[in-house]
């Protein structure tokens, strides 16, 4: 059988020593109108094993209780020995239980030392969470976490096959041993095509992904390892599984990169002649694969002033959470709120649109269509990132000492309106700890926090 789950934004919550310890397959909530309520089960249980297999995360647990029967062992707080719950169901069913937390034995951690990577070159007194290096394959299957395999613990590979956890997302980076070892800061080669050759062959679908590095893995290592991956397309390869599509995105880096490899960052110029390359890669591969395959992040057309694709490009967006896409829904979600603007608001008001400098130019095409509503007064502020710095110009990369020096420039009567996308999941807090309530007070005007689609921006400030 395969499992799927919605593919979701993860980012990894680190908590005390304390609370890691405590257990993690506990009951956190349960659907009073579930199987697992009506067999006796409640919050605060302690799930141990299912059909006498023990559980080691959600997955596990849904591997196991998908059939028609189910055997739960199960303990109470308080009381010695085990409870058994025999849930009779039906195939597939839920049975109404959520999980203080889907990995019950915490986040796998990485041990690569990759050239490229972003947590390496942050300052000290973040967060916790932002220093976590993640490498879990079950990461990889319940959100779209990318993982590398190269940190697989023994049996690990063998549960991916029997589970059949599809799809994964894997960075490649480069088809030849060599390289990936080198790029991945492994102490010798690091072949990635006989596992994904396992992968397929267990009917699993991959979605890869390259982080370009000028001088490492591009050029002629580029074009092989590009080559290399479309010949594990399920089209090329007669399967049901293989590598559906392949994402390249360029290395960010920042000002904190001491005693860390050099490396070169891609120019407008470069960034021109790669998308003339996957162009002419993409019309052969729709010809001979029946997809374009190869998908280029939306900086790469941002950063060279290249119109977006069109939406069919996308094929569907696979590879959406690597900001493939974005763009272009952004762009469509414009064209339809342009056609529903009202012609006017009752009460008259003015806001300051936050954002990154790439996107400047797409938030100011934002900016131009509400202002074309009698009553409302709308500019754009770019944020440069002087945070960190480097070749760092996006809005999820913005803290809040940024966004007050930046506003210093602009009128001081503006409600300032904040993407989303630039605070932690579901609170109100910046990468550098400032909140929301912090950056109003400093600035002495009013903030507010809005999605980071055309619609969701514009009904916020056509409501006031």
């Amino acid at each position: 059988m395969a499992l799927s789950l919605p593919i979701a934004t993860h980012e990894p919550d680190l908590v005390p020593a304390l609370e890691r310890r405590r257990p993690k397959n506990v009951v956190k909530t349960i659907d009073p109108d579930g199987a697992a309520f009506a067999a006796g089960i409640r919050e605060g249980d302690r799930v141990l094993t299912v059909n006498g297999v023990a559980v080691r995360d959600i997955v596990d647990w849904k591997f196991h209780t998908a059939g028609e029967r189910a055997e739960i062992a199960y303990s109470r707080e308080g009381e010695e020995g085990e409870r058994v719950a025999v849930i009779e169901k039906g195939y597939d069913e839920d049975l109404g239980i959520a999980f203080v937390d889907d990995l019950f034995d915490n986040i796998h951690i990485c041990k690569n030392k990759c050239v490229f990577c972003f947590l390496y070159q942050q300052p000290k007194g973040l967060r916790p969470s932002l220093y976590v290096k993640d490498d879990d394959y079950r990461l990889s299957f319940l959100h779209g976490n990318y993982v590398t395999l190269t940190n697989l613990k023994p049996g690990e590979l063998e549960r991916i096959l029997e589970q059949k956890l599809s799809p994964m997302y894997v960075s490649i980076h480069a088809t030849d041993p060599e390289v990936r070892g080198r790029l991945l800061g492994r102490k010798g080669p690091e072949p990635i095509l006989p596992l994904l050759n396992q992968l397929a062959d267990a009917r699993i679908q991959v979605h890869g992904q390259v982080v370009l590095c000028p001088g490492y893995n591009d050029g002629e290592h580029l074009e092989r390892t590009v080559e290399d991956l479309a010949a594990l397309h399920p089209e090329a390869r007669g399967t049901y599984g293989g590598l559906l599509s392949l994402a390249v995105v360029p290395i960010g880096i920042t000002q904190f990169r001491d005693r860390l490899a050099p490396v070169t960052v891609v120019s407008k110029e470069y960034a021109g002649e790669l998308l003339d390359w996957a162009e002419e890669k993409r019309e052969r591969y729709r010809k001979t694969l029946g997809s374009r395959f190869l998908f280029l992040s939306d900086e790469f057309y941002l950063s060279t002033g290249r119109p977006m694709p069109p939406r069919s490009h996308y094929e569907g967006f696979p590879q959406l959470e690597d900001g493939i896409g974005l763009v272009r829904l952004f762009l469509d979600d414009l064209a339809k709120l342009e056609k529903n603007l009202p012609e006017r608001v009752a009460t008259p008001r003015s806001y300051t649109l936050m954002t990154g400098e790439i996107a400047a130019g797409l938030i100011g095409q934002l900016a131009d269509a509400l202002n074309r509503v009698d009553g409302l007064d709308v500019n754009v502020c770019p944020v440069h990132n002087w945070f960190f710095e480097g070749n760092i110009n996006i809005a999820g990369l913005v803290v809040g000492r940024d966004i007050v020096r930046a506003l210093s420039a602009f009128p001081a009567n503006d409600t300032v309106v904040l993407p989303s996308v630039m605070l932690r999941n579901g609170e109100n807090v910046f990468l550098d700890e400032m909140t929301v309530d912090d950056l109003a007070r400093e600035l002495g005007r009013p903030v507010v926090v809005v999605e980071r689609t055309p619609s969701a921006a514009a009904a916020a400030l056509l409501e006031g």
